[in-house]
This record gives C-alpha cells, sequence and structure tokens, in this order.
C-alpha cells in the first residue's frame, strides 16, 4: 500500500509531468520513427539520397549487381587526404570553423594571422595559389566526399527520382591528371598528418582535423556484396533485427536518464521538509529501511515505465515485419536492453541523488549531477567507448554489434559496479535518514555544522 501511494504522490505531481514532457520531447526528436523508415526503406518505398549512401536499409538483403552497398571504415589515405582538405578549405573561406570541445559545438572564428597560416597549409596540400583555391571549379573535389556532398557536381537524378554521384576513387591512377583541376594531394600521407595536427592546435580542441574525426569522417570504402550480406547476416540471424533497434533506443535514452530523474528525487525528498512532514514521518510507525527502500523502488519505476512505453514504438513495426516476412525477431530485447543497459544507470542517478539530499538537505544533488553527466557525456564517444565507470554508454549505430561483443566483459562489470554502487547509497541513505529520525542528525545538520547554528 506505501508502494501505490509512493507511485501515486510522483506519477501525478508536476515535476513528474515535466519529466515525462522532457523524455517524450528527446525520444521524438532522436529516435521516433526510425524503425518504420527501415523498413519502409527495405520494402522498397524510400529513395531518399541519406539511404542510398548507407547502401540502404539494415533490413534490406544485398541483391548481386547493386551500385552500392554501403560504406565501411577503412584508412585510405587519398580519401582522407580528399576529405579533410574539402573541409578546411570550406571552412576556411567562410572563417567558420565547427569545434566540439566538450562534444558540444562551438564556431570558431580566426583572426587575420591565423586565417594565414591556415592558408598556408591548404597552399601546401593543394599546390594551389589563394586565387585558385577561392575559385574552385565545380568538380574539383568527388560530389559524394566523405560526410560532405557537393550538389553543384556531377550528380543525376533517374527517373524514380533517385540520385546517381561520382565517388571519390581510392586510388589516384591518372598521374598526368591536373592537379589544378581535380583534387590531387601534393604533399604525402604523413606530412599531410602534420599540417592537420598544425590545424587542429590552430583551431582549437575537437574540431574535425583530429585524425580521430578524419578517419571516421572520411576513412570510408564501399562494401563489397560479401561484405553486405556478412553485415545483414549478423542484423537477421546474430541479432534477431529487434536488438539492433533496441540498442540505439537505449543509446539515446540513456542521456535522459543519466539527468533528468534527479530533479524528481531532490524535490520529492525536499517536498517533506517544505510541507513540514519531517516530524509526521518521524513518529510514524514505518522503519526507516522499509520507507527509504520504497521510495527508491517508486522513483525507479516511475522513471522506468514510460521508457518501456515507448520502446513498443519501434518494436509493434518489427513484430508486423516479422509477420509478413517470415523474420524471427526477438520481441524481448528491448526488455532485455532497458534491464541490463538503462537501468543501472537510472538507479545511480536516483541513488545519488536521494543520498545527497538526505544528507545535505539541500538540492546540491542537482548540481553534482549535472557535473558527472557533462563530464560523462564528453569524454564517451558515441559507440565503443566504455570504461568501468562510464555512466551512459553509448552506440549510436544501426550495425556493429561486434563493438559490443568486443566489449561485453567490460560492459557487464560496468553495470554491475553501479548497480553495487546504488544499493550501498541506498545503505548509506538508510543509515543517515535513520538517525536524523531519531534525532541524531538534525534536518539542518550541515548548517549548524559549518555556519555554528545551535540546535535551540
Amino acid at each position: 500500500m506505501l508502494f501505490i501511494k509512493e507511485l501515486k504522490k510522483i506519477c501525478f505531481s508536476f515535476v513528474y509531468v515535466l519529466f515525462l514532457g522532457l523524455l517524450l520531447f528527446s525520444w521524438h526528436e532522436n529516435f521516433y520513427g526510425v524503425t518504420t523508415k527501415e523498413i519502409s526503406a527495405a520494402q522498397g518505398n524510400d529513395v531518399s539520397l541519406s539511404s542510398q549512401l548507407t547502401g540502404g536499409s539494415i533490413l534490406e538483403k544485398p541483391e548481386k549487381g547493386a551500385e552500392s552497398y554501403g560504406m565501411k571504415n577503412k584508412e585510405v589515405p587519398e580519401k582522407i587526404m580528399c576529405g579533410g582538405t574539402d573541409k578546411l578549405i570550406m571552412e576556411y573561406i567562410a572563417n567558420s570553423y565547427a569545434t566540439y570541445p566538450f562534444s558540444y559545438y562551438k564556431e570558431v572564428v580566426l583572426n587575420e594571422n591565423e586565417q594565414k597560416e591556415i592558408l598556408d597549409i591548404i597552399k601546401e596540400i593543394t599546390g594551389l595559389n589563394e586565387q585558385q583555391i577561392n575559385n574552385l571549379p565545380d568538380d574539383y573535389f568527388p560530389a559524394v566526399n566523405g560526410n560532405i556532398i557537393h550538389f553543384g557536381s556531377n550528380g543525376t537524378q533517374s527517373k524514380n527520382g533517385s540520385f546517381t554521384f561520382e565517388m571519390g576513387n581510392e586510388e589516384q591512377t591518372d598521374a598526368n591528371a591536373d592537379y589544378t583541376k581535380h583534387f590531387i594531394a601534393q604533399v604525402s600521407y604523413e606530412k599531410f598528418q602534420e599540417l592537420m595536427k598544425k590545424a587542429e592546435s590552430i583551431i582549437g580542441k575537437g574540431s574535425n582535423y583530429s585524425m580521430e574525426n578524419l578517419l571516421q569522417y572520411y576513412g570510408l570504402s564501399e562494401m563489397t556484396y560479401e561484405e553486405a550480406m556478412n553485415e545483414y547476416e549478423k542484423t537477421i540471424y546474430d541479432d534477431k533485427v529487434s536488438t539492433s533497434f533496441a540498442r540505439l533506443f537505449c543509446d539515446y535514452m540513456t542521456r535522459d536518464l543519466g539527468l533528468y530523474p534527479v530533479f524528481l528525487v531532490v524535490i520529492f525528498w525536499l517536498k517533506d521538509r517544505r510541507n513540514r512532514m519531517n516530524e509526521l514521518i518521524d513518529c510514524k510507525q514505518i522503519g526507516t529501511a522499509k520507507l527509504v527502500t520504497i521510495r527508491f523502488l517508486a522513483m525507479l519505476v516511475a522513471v522506468m515505465l514510460p521508457i518501456c512505453i515507448l520502446s513498443f514504438e519501434s518494436l509493434i513495426p518489427l513484430m508486423r515485419f516479422s509477420s509478413d516476412t517470415g523474420i524471427a525477431i526477438d520481441v524481448f530485447a528491448f526488455l532485455k536492453y532497458i534491464v541490463w543497459w538503462l537501468l543501472p544507470t537510472a538507479m545511480g542517478v536516483t541513488s545519488l541523488g536521494m543520498f545527497l539530499t538526505i544528507l545535505t538537505s539541500t538540492p546540491i544533488a542537482i548540481l553534482v549531477q549535472f557535473v558527472w553527466w557533462f563530464i560523462d557525456t564528453s569524454m564517451t564517444g558515441l559507440s565503443g567507448d566504455t570504461n568501468i565507470f562510464t555512466l551512459m554508454i553509448r552506440h549510436n549505430l544501426l550495425r556493429g554489434s561486434e563493438i559490443i561483443n568486443k566489449d561485453f566483459v567490460l560492459i557487464c562489470l560496468n553495470r554491475g559496479l553501479f548497480v553495487i554502487i546504488s544499493l550501498l547509497l541506498v545503505c548509506l541513505s538508510i543509515a543517515i535518514y535513520n538517525k536524523k529520525r531519531g534525532g541524531k542528525l538534525n534536518h539542518d545538520y550541515f548548517l549548524q555544522k559549518h555556519l555554528g547554528i545551535s540546535k535551540n
């Protein structure tokens, strides 16, 4: 009865409505419609440019003789130099450089001397002078150059609305090609890497010119039919289709659960003090362990329930797809991933917020959690960057199950650690709250200790 009471108190509060609003907005902006679009593309109803560049839907079986099977990561020096130079020239001309120092966008505008240094780098790579750089031919770079698309280049549109672009070659085969008409690097790959380091030092940390970013954006090559079939079979047989979507769903939801629950926890524990409920709670015949544990569990249920409900927007279309095609899916994939991927994060945030609020009787937990969330977000890559203390595990891909399999033991240790820490914080919360109920710790304990205010 106490659990139902606490749960109703949470779910019918204004702060919970705000929590749901933020959660829904984030989900709608990031994940809503992803599954139906993939299914639609697999059925041939999506001819978008982005679908073609990625080789179509992950649910679409590759056919021999297709024009493209999508892209794979591969360090091809010519393509990396071509893409990196293309991006540098674009940003140089606009004098607007994108950086992500803490995983958030920041525009950098360089002064005259810094612009001259960037120009010198471009001159050395291309062999062109300033006037030529500012007036490049439309087809100087390939139409599709990594994550850059030049719509003014040689692209054609077919009758069904699809586009065909000339892609950059992995190797420069024409030794007599005119480097003033088409990009041909005039430096070695090793020298190019040195120049990119120099560019990054001028522009700042988190620019597009770190080797990590250059590899990610431009270190791509076309997959073969065999490689595409291997990816398809991993999706259909290893991931049972739904696991791919469950991973991406959890990737987007984890950032919300890494911050939003702390507001619920802090406000509800401070609410008792604001409404002078402490005296009533102290005299009631409710065990401290029972009270704290039930509140903790009620908070977790309130936080995780909408996550489970939102997962049906993806699961139901997948079940329909399975029924139509006969391809088996794992109907419990979302539930399994929510429990072992997201629940430990929610437990960590909720237990820390509860512990700090009970300990200090202040909203300090909000500040602490925001700092932790910000640092964790800044230091964790979009996928394959998990360490033992990572709060929010990321996997911003539908494919890439091998990344999870490779780090599976580490991820399990990470999730287990957060569960253990959460339970320890709950136990500490019980101990501190029990002392407060017994009068051994005043609710304004820290004010007394640090400001010298007496109990009387």
